[in-house]
């Protein structure tokens, strides 16, 4: 590594230091490897930074751009100017270089955006065709989709406080080798929401959001359910376990999910084939009329998740999805919904690679017992691996797990394992001993032994360990009513995405009066 280069990647470090210690106002986090390898990312970061900073940061951002040839930086073995506190920027594997070019932010892409400025909206802005040139959706301003709208080769910007209205048929498509930079703040999410007026809105209004990429999958040829076969812009899938499909962050997604065709409905977020640079923060999907969530595939981490209401599951996975995920809510209604997760490898080839191995750690499922719609907590078939910490799963009428097809392998060789939970208010923590011939789906494989096994340190409670108010639909209270002493939890693992001190079970510390969820959700009935 040059001078030059060394000297740069110390900058960087330093400016994610300053941010982590809160002295720019309009950043809230910083992933050091995609500031090292993500030359548009790195532009947005120092725009904002020198726009909000503190006089430290901003000189220290000309600094940086006295350095900065606007290129990826490669990994390097040379620690010297990386602390041992950020062993990932040393180890991760070089993302191939791109020559990307950052323009400026404002800049419109005129062709694709169709104005409407009257007396009554002179702030709507209409968008009926694809973007295709690099385009800022800009803070204050409501966008409404009239139609698919796809994100084609190039990047989207949305700003923070912007609110975008999906018509019926509605939803936006961001393609392989594109990216979505969807940037709120805690007092003004970007929001996605139905077109229609409050008080009419119901789930599957519109379609939702969909990033694809060029991280592994392992279904061959690959495409994203409601684009048709012969259209490539829904392909995604690729060698690239670094891809970045962009950055969405204190962004609220609402009533989507509309059926393209009988029994497919769109997701509130689609990620298909998103690798690890992408970064998904602070995200509630509400009254989604499938998933919540699902990922195809790809690596992509989710940190500070909120689901709530969704009519299928509220997390979803297949193809091979190998994210990391801290903090992550799940609300499910009491007239709909199904499994809290729902996890698949591939349905066509259980024993596909790369298979599904995701890691979860602080996560409260908060089911609402005895209701009209009875919910698992998780569902785990297909060959997916997966493994579970300081989770809370309560009040789930079924069962706590339901595992199928090939499992005891995957349990034996440190493929799934689940331990450090608690399992509170549900009838049974899982199927095993209730599937007895035609209904043994998993081969004799005993869930609630295997939870209930010493060494997986899961606790079972009786009466529920979340407030009422977990159930409450439009203000909600997910904090734990025990304490943290009475918690089975274990330390998450050390690394630049986990939050080591969350030693706790569920997603909010009860030590902390507030919680991460305060200013950018809302939870409206319609």
């Amino acid at each position: 590594m040059s001078a030059n280069a060394s000297l740069l990647v110390e900058q960087l470090w330093q400016l994610k230091r300053l941010v982590d210690r809160g002295e720019c106002a309009d950043i809230q986090f910083v992933h050091l490897n995609n500031l090292l390898r993500e030359p548009n990312y790195r532009a947005d970061v120092l725009r904002r930074a020198e726009a909000s900073g503190s006089e430290k940061v901003r000189k220290l951002v000309g600094a940086i751009r006295g350095q900065d040839s606007g290129t990826p930086l490669m990994a390097t073995t040379d620690t010297q100017h990386i602390p041992a506190a950020e062993p990932e920027a040393v180890r991760a594997t070089p993302r191939k270089r791109r020559h990307l070019v950052w323009l400026a932010p404002l800049v419109a892409a005129g062709a694709a955006l169709t104005v409407g400025f009257t007396a009554l909206e002179p702030q709507t802005i209409r968008i009926s065709d694809d973007i295709t040139t690099p385009t800022t959706w800009e803070g204050g301003k409501t966008y409404v989709l009239d139609d698919i709208v796809f994100v084609d080769n190039t990047t989207l910007t949305i700003e923070a406080g912007a609110t975008i209205l999906g018509e019926n048929g509605s939803a936006l498509i961001v393609t392989r080798g594109s990216q979505l930079f969807s940037r709120g703040r805690p007092d003004q999410p970007v929001v996605f929401t139905s077109a229609r007026e409050e008080g009419e809105r119901n789930r599957g209004d519109w379609g939702g959001v969909v990033l694809l990429g060029n991280a592994p999958v392992n279904q061959p040829s690959a495409q994203i359910e409601g684009v048709p076969a012969t259209d490539q812009r829904g392909s995604f899938g690729g060698p690239d376990a670094n891809d970045s499909c962009g950055v969405v962050e204190y962004t609220r997604i609402e009533f989507a999910g509309f059926e393209v065709y009988q029994n497919n409905e769109l997701n509130g977020l689609t990620l298909g084939g998103c690798g690890s640079n992408t970064i998904v923060r602070h995200v509630q999907v509400h009254r989604a009329l499938d998933d919540g969530i699902e990922m195809f595939g790809g690596t992509v981490d989710l940190k500070h998740i909120l689901v709530s209401g969704a009519a299928d599951d509220s997390i979803d996975w297949d193809w091979g999805w190998r994210g990391r995920v801290q903090f992550a809510i799940i609300q499910q209604h009491a007239d709909v919904g199904d499994n809290a997760f729902e996890g698949d490898n591939n349905g066509n080839q259980h024993e596909a690679t790369p298979r599904s191995e995701p890691v979860f750690y602080n996560v409260t499922l908060a089911g609402t017992g005895h209701g009209a719609k009875a919910h698992r907590g998780m569902v785990l078939r297909e060959g997916t691996g997966g493994h579970f910490h300081n989770m809370i799963i309560d009040s789930y009428a079924m069962e706590a797990m339901d595992t199928r097809d090939e499992v005891r392998a995957l349990a034996a060789g440190g493929e799934l394992t689940f331990s450090h939970n608690i399992i509170a208010a549900t009838g049974t923590m899982g199927s095993g001993q209730q599937e007895q011939g035609a209904g043994d789906d998993d081969y004799g494989f005993d869930e609630e032994a295997w939870l209930r096994s010493p060494e997986n340190r899961n606790y079972l409670s009786i009466s529920s360990v979340l407030h009422p108010a977990a159930r409450h639909l439009t203000a909600p209270d997910f904090r734990p009513r025990i304490p943290s002493r009475d918690m089975p939890a274990t330390t998450p693992p050390k690394s630049e995405f986990f939050d080591e001190s969350a030693t706790f079970s569920g997603a909010i510390n009860p030590k902390n009066p507030g919680s991460w969820l305060a200013g950018w959700t809302a939870f409206p009935e319609s």
